[in-house]
């Protein structure tokens, strides 16, 4: 904004100086006061137009700080809301927060159980691992007893298979010796009964030798 400058010379006309001056000592008075007065006059309009210049440019800035306070006010507005928006948000949001944290809380309860179950489960799986290396060991030692019994019964298998044939020949060998010893006995009986007839034979003519003698 331009400054004022302004130069004011004081006219003092007084009626006194005019009786106490000559008249041309008055009229270069009076020239000079004219020179002086057109010449403020010319410095009040180049004031007056600063003047008129600096207020409409001070129209024009208000305008703007107008205009710009009026998107200003529709901009606070619109931040009111949206801030008004946000503490709703927040609210949810702390809500939610605070369900997530209680859901977490237990959450985190149930891993802590769940790694208990876990750890058991683990120890569990290492006794059961451990058994089943037992019973693998205790496998190859019945494969082997296994293998052992059934060579065994594969040799007694043989030697009952020996014994079969053995009895199946004893058998038959008895049932021939018992067909000999039928056929013996009625042979024994009947050179008995020979033995006994000639015995009785002999006697007699024994018997009858002596008598004539």
């Amino acid at each position: 904004m331009k400054q004022l400058t302004l130069t004011l010379t004081l006219l003092l006309v007084s009626s006194f100086a005019f009786a106490q001056k000559t008249s041309d000592e008055g009229l270069s008075k009076l020239k000079a006061n004219l020179s002086n007065a057109k010449a403020n006059l010319e410095e009040y309009k180049k004031n007056l137009k600063i003047v008129d210049e600096n207020l409409s440019e001070i129209a024009k800035a208000k305008k703007q700080v107008e205009e710009q306070r009026a998107t200003i006010g529709k901009t606070v507005n619109e931040n009111d809301t949206k801030l008004g928006a946000f503490s709703g948000s927040e609210k949810e949001l702390a809500t939610l927060i605070s369900t997530e944290q209680k859901e977490l809380q237990a959450e985190d309860a149930r891993i802590q159980e769940l790694s208990k179950v876990l750890a058991q489960l683990k120890d569990n799986q290492a006794k059961r691992q451990a058994n089943i290396a037992n019973y693998q060991e205790q496998m190859k030692q019945v494969n082997k007893e296994k293998g052992d019994w059934k060579g065994r019964g594969d040799t007694i298998g043989k030697t009952q298979a020996q014994l079969e044939s053995r009895l199946k020949s004893l058998q038959q060998q008895e049932s021939e010796w018992k067909a000999k010893q039928v056929g013996y006995k009625g042979e024994v009986g009947r050179w008995t009964k020979e033995v006994e007839r000639q015995q009785k034979l002999n006697d007699n003519y024994n018997s009858l030798a002596e008598v004539k003698d």
